[in-house]
């Protein structure tokens, strides 16, 4: 009799082994895991220039934050980077190499007081070489070679480091996501000033708060917590160039890194603060030309909380709904092929949608979209918590396509919609359609596996 319950045991115990494993602890058979990690990558002061050359003097550290989601068939890196711009097939390779990692998103805070690989330079103002005559910038440049710059060579390889911590210490995780109004006194307005009959002026400024459109007064909140509800990360997106501090000579986070900053403030150190930009092709704070000395970092600062502020409050309204579905994360990859603007030209654009819960999508754009493919984006989604990343590569087609105007901007012309953008009038257009297509798709992906 002993030797039978000494068997029955074994075979329990095997029984039991084959169908749960654990991960640090964690039960791999829960529906939602994440991970995260956050690694600075501050450029050498010797080294430090932003994208028009002006070295840098360091105020800042910059940061590269990583969250990776993962259910029992797919697995998804979310990176967000200090930077102007990011682009790494690398990073991307690596990841899945290394680390088994199904899928990154490599998103650009878009600060523009942030250090800039030499090959990524452009002379002002604000006309890079690489966008004229219809030229793609993501095939012209040769951002390969761009590993021969040291520190661009080590943010890579710290990105991929980050990223396999991420997957070393899942846990097992809910996920809530919402979007609520925003209304600051630091941004953002639409810098583009559309005068009958005259040419478009682009103001940079806003000092006076003139109300001015399109513009999309929300923001979306992503909370991640842990099965104790403890929350352990939490992603901002928001539309608005970051800036207010590119002509201090210092490196800055703007105010993406307030931001953070003031949520792990908050939220406590086991919780990690995300910035993900969104459509801000022609968004700008209010504030920029007349900000001098130590006022513009306070500006930037309280522009930086305002937002975390806003954040933190539709988080805490935030209730998770019962989960049950084994797979809540659905992605589909795009690949379009866009005409440019010159007629002879075409350029492959990749667009990676996330669907998340069946209540949370993500659209992963390579340039900056205008604020109207956000709200029309919004507006068209079968899922209301839809969100535009921009400045965000996932491994397929251009690193970055600059500017993504829309088809009236393109006939009204003006920086934006004729300067530094060479993709044909209606690709924004072709690109949303595309997302909204494919999030359809993916929604009935998920009734039909059922």
């Amino acid at each position: 009799m002993k030797n039978s319950n000494l068997l029955l045991s074994v075979c329990v115990a095997f029984i039991l082994l084959g169908t749960t494993q654990k991960i640090h602890g964690k039960d791999e058979t829960a529906n939602l895991l994440a991970g995260t990690a956050k690694v600075d990558i501050t450029p050498p002061e010797k080294d430090a220039v932003n994208l028009v050359g002006q070295p840098l003097r360091k105020r800042d550290s910059l940061y590269a934050r990583v969250v990776v989601l993962k259910d029992q068939k797919v697995s998804l890196a979310i990176v967000s980077v200090d930077l102007i711009v990011f682009s790494s097939l690398k990073v991307i390779t690596e990841a899945t190499k290394k680390w088994g990692v199904d899928h990154v998103i490599l998103c650009s805070t878009h600060t523009h007081a942030a250090m800039a690989p030499r090959g990524l330079l452009i002379k002002p103002p604000f006309s890079p070489d690489w966008t004229r005559n219809g030229k793609d910038p993501g095939t012209t440049i040769d951002w390969p070679a761009l590993s021969s710059d040291p520190w661009y060579a080590e943010t890579e390889d710290k990105i991929i480091a980050a990223i396999g911590k991420a997957m070393n210490n899942l846990f097992a995780a809910k996920l809530v996501s919402g979007k609520g109004p925003f209304e600051s006194a630091y941004m953002a307005h639409n810098r583009r000033l559309v005068r009958e009959g005259g040419p478009v002026l682009a103001m940079w400024e806003n000092p006076d708060r003139r109300p001015t459109k399109p513009i999309d007064p929300t923001v979306g909140v992503i909370r991640i917590d842990d099965l104790k509800g403890k929350p352990r990360a939490l992603m901002v997106q928001y539309a608005c160039h970051p800036v207010a501090t590119m002509s201090a000579g210092m490196v800055s986070r703007d105010f993406p890194g307030a931001m953070v900053d003031h949520i792990e403030q908050e939220l406590g150190d086991n919780c990690m603060g995300m910035f993900l930009q969104g459509a801000q092709g022609d968004l700008d704070p209010y504030d920029l030309h007349n900000l001098k000395g130590e006022n513009r970092f306070n500006i930037v600062r309280m522009a930086g909380i305002s937002l975390a502020k806003g954040a933190l409050k539709i988080a805490s309204t935030l209730k998770e709904t019962p989960k049950t579905d084994p797979t809540p994360i659905q992605i589909k990859e795009s690949l379009l092929t866009l005409a440019h603007r010159n007629g002879t030209n075409t350029s492959n654009v990749g667009i990676l949608t996330v669907v998340i819960n069946k209540d949370l999508a993500l659209v992963a754009i390579p340039g900056e979209p205008f604020i109207s493919h956000q709200i029309e984006l919004t507006s068209k989604s079968p899922i209301k918590n839809t969100l535009i990343l921009g400045l965000a590569y996932h491994g397929k087609g251009s690193p970055f396509v600059v500017y993504i105007p829309t088809v009236q901007a393109v006939k009204e012309g003006g920086y934006g919609a004729t300067e530094c953008s060479f993709l044909a009038a209606d690709a924004g257009e072709k690109m949303i359609s595309e997302a909204v297509l494919s999030i359809q798709s993916l929604l009935k992906q998920t009734a039909s596996s059922k």
